[in-house]
C-alpha cells in the first residue's frame, strides 16, 4: 500500500536525546507523525502489530540489534518488503553506505545533523523512493 504523500514515519534511535531531538524537528518543523522506537526489535513489534509507516528512520549502531539486522528483519516481515528505509548514523564511510544501497537502503543520513535541515532531507529520502516505484 503506497502513500502519496509522507506522512508516518517510525524513528528507530537508542539514543533518547537523538530520539527527542528528531521526533520534535520531524512533528513541529516537518509536519510528521513520529512513532519513536529506543530498539529494533521495538520496532519489529510496533511493526507486528499492524502498523505501517510511510518511512522508517534507523539508526545503524545501537545495541542487541543494530540498523542492518533491524533492516532485513524488517525486509522479512510481509507487507514490509518495499517500505522506504533511511539510515541515520555517524558511520557514513563511502564503502560501507555503497554496501547499504546495495542491500537496498533508500538513504543515508548523517549525524550530527542540522535540524533545521532534517526534515527536507527525510523529504528527500521519501521522494526518490517515490521516483523508483
Amino acid at each position: 500500500m503506497k502513500a502519496s504523500t509522507l506522512k508516518n514515519v517510525l524513528l528507530v534511535e537508542d539514543e533518547c536525546d537523538i530520539r527527542l531531538l528528531v521526533t520534535m524537528t520531524l512533528s513541529r518543523l516537518g509536519g510528521l507523525d513520529v512513532h519513536a522506537e529506543p530498539s529494533g526489535k521495538g520496532a519489529i513489534s510496533y511493526l507486528a502489530e499492524g502498523n505501517h509507516p510511510d518511512l522508517i528512520v534507523l539508526d545503524v549502531m545501537m545495541p542487541e540489534m543494530d540498523g542492518v539486522q533491524t533492516f532485513e528483519a524488517i525486509r522479512a516481515m510481509p507487507g514490509y518488503e518495499e517500505t522506504p528505509v533511511c539510515f541515520l548514523t555517524a558511520k557514513v564511510h563511502p564503502e560501507e553506505i555503497r554496501r547499504w544501497h546495495e542491500l537496498g537502503i533508500n538513504d543515508v543520513l548523517s549525524k550530527p545533523f542540522s535540524p533545521a535541515l532534517l526534515p527536507g532531507q527525510i523529504q528527500a529520502c521519501w521522494s526518490k523512493w517515490q521516483q523508483a516505484h
